[in-house]
């Protein structure tokens, strides 16, 4: 709904409809050309080319845009024409304050010739804020209407004296366009609000990860101190017991002396040597090396790696190891081979020290080691998996076996199944942990299998001492 002060569009009506209808056809264009533009203008240019293309459609001489701030009753002036910077800049007015103050509280546009005081919606209650100017001849005044039907604002126009008066149609046509920019100010808000989310939710991940790194470091330092603590000790204390052993320069060195000398010395290199293994573990932790990918055959790296730790595994107390690989071809993959080799030794120690550590070494202790076909996503790959019959892991603590730093070993870093996920995970595949149902833990990894070769008819040769018995894993 409009209101007019003044009713009537005087004489000369065929003169004024040929004038309305050019103001119409550059309404038209001036709200063409904000839409058309406004994917790629920033807020602060688009309040400025409204104001702007309302001044020059409507043959005005000063505009004024003010936009209401967010959870407030006040309105701010944003963009404007014809008016001092200063003044533009520091405006504000209260909703029902002054006539755009009004106008933002009603809803409805006005126009005002002359006298402002003399307009129905300014009469209402009283209007000590509202003077007329002499300067003046005529204004508009129409509110920005949001795409849910509130009001965002409102849009001003004047004209200096002596010029010709706004009329009804000009109100109307003003009106439609103070709407339609109404709404294309409230998409900018919703861009720009939705754009700040962004920016600040790119803000809390990053703090988050930055976070995340603290904690990932202060369980390093503690992981680190703890390991450090240990053989540290154990070398200080054998160095105060040779110390005090030979503290006399003058005795002679018996045959029982040089016996105890080897042994604390042996105890020295073995921490020593515990000490240089942590740091290298560390090292490739934080600097991983990439995958050096070679055409191999997945069953000769499986092969060497248990030939390799055969004798290691059985002094850990490993009764046997059986290795069931379920193929008569090459299982190729595009694979680093020293670093598929280091993952699947890490997990076969693992293996072993679960299994005699918890229950001790018992007769039974075996692994198995199955390799063969599988799908994953859909897509063709090896699947190579360690059991173990040892206790299993705790179910609550299954999620958390692949993060740096954790273990539920007495003395470890936690780096070990870490670096082996990071491993797989860069040859493109992943791997996972889960419990047997009749005892044991079993760890699967699968990678991308490539094109074969043709097919080998000679049969598969097992690592010697190993088992073959064909059984699919559940």
């Amino acid at each position: 709904m409009t209101l007019s002060a003044r009713g009537g569009d005087g004489h000369g009506s065929g003169t004024r409809s040929k004038i309305s209808d050019e103001r119409r056809e550059q309404q038209i264009s001036a709200l063409y050309e904000l839409w058309r533009t406004l994917p790629q203008t920033e807020s602060s240019r688009l309040f400025q080319m409204v104001a702007e293309r309302a001044t020059a459609s409507m043959e005005a001489h000063t505009c004024t845009l003010l936009l209401r701030e967010r959870g407030t009753d006040t309105l701010r002036v944003v963009a404007s024409v014809g008016l001092p910077a200063d003044v533009a800049g520091s405006f504000t007015m209260l909703v029902g304050e002054k006539i755009a103050g009004r106008v933002a509280a009603s809803g409805q546009g006005i126009l005002v010739n002359k006298d402002p005081r003399e307009h129905p919606v300014l009469q209402r209650g009283d209007t000590p804020d509202i003077t007329p100017r002499l300067d003046i001849e005529s204004a508009l005044c129409a509110p920005l209407i949001a795409m849910d039907g509130g009001i965002v604002g409102v849009l001003c126009l004047s004209r200096h004296t002596p010029a010709p008066p706004f009329t009804d149609g000009d109100l109307r046509m003003f009106s439609l366009f103070a709407a339609q920019a109404g709404a294309v100010i409230t998409h900018t808000r919703i861009v720009d609000d939705l754009t700040a989310a962004g920016a600040e939710t790119v803000k809390m991940e990053r703090e988050i990860e930055r976070t995340a790194g603290l904690a990932a470091l202060g369980q390093l330092a503690a992981s680190v101190a703890h390991e450090l603590r240990n053989p540290l000790s154990s070398i200080k204390g054998a160095a105060q017991f040779l110390l005090a052993e030979f503290a006399d320069e003058d005795a002679p060195v018996s045959p029982e002396q040089i016996t105890v000398l080897r042994d604390f010395l042996d105890i020295v290199v073995d921490e020593v040597d515990g000490l240089g293994a942590l740091t290298t573990d560390l090292l490739e932790f934080a600097r991983p090396t990439p995958p050096e990918r070679q055409r191999r055959d997945l069953r000769e790296i499986v092969r060497h790696e248990i030939d390799f730790l055969t004798q290691e595994l059985t002094r850990l107390g490993v009764t046997r190891i059986e290795t069931m690989i379920a193929l008569t071809q090459a299982a190729w993959v595009e694979a680093d081979g020293a670093q598929i080799g280091n993952a699947l030794r890490n997990l076969l120690l693992n293996a072993a020290q679960a299994m005699t550590t918890s229950s001790g070494v018992s007769g039974n202790n075996v692994i198995t080691v199955t390799l063969q076909r599988s799908v994953e996503n859909g897509q063709p790959v090896y699947l190579l998996v360690v059991d173990d019959n040892g206790p299993g892991v705790p179910a609550p603590l299954l999620p958390h076996l692949f993060e740096p730093f954790f273990t539920t070993k007495a003395r470890g870093t936690g780096l070990g199944l870490a670096q082996v996920k990071r491993t797989i995970v860069a040859h493109g595949g992943d791997v996972r942990a889960e419990n047997i149902r009749t005892g044991g833990a079993r760890f699967c990894l699968w990678f991308p299998s490539v094109a074969d070769v043709p097919r080998d008819p000679r049969p598969v040769l097992i690592a010697d001492g190993a088992a073959y018995n064909g059984v699919p894993i559940p």
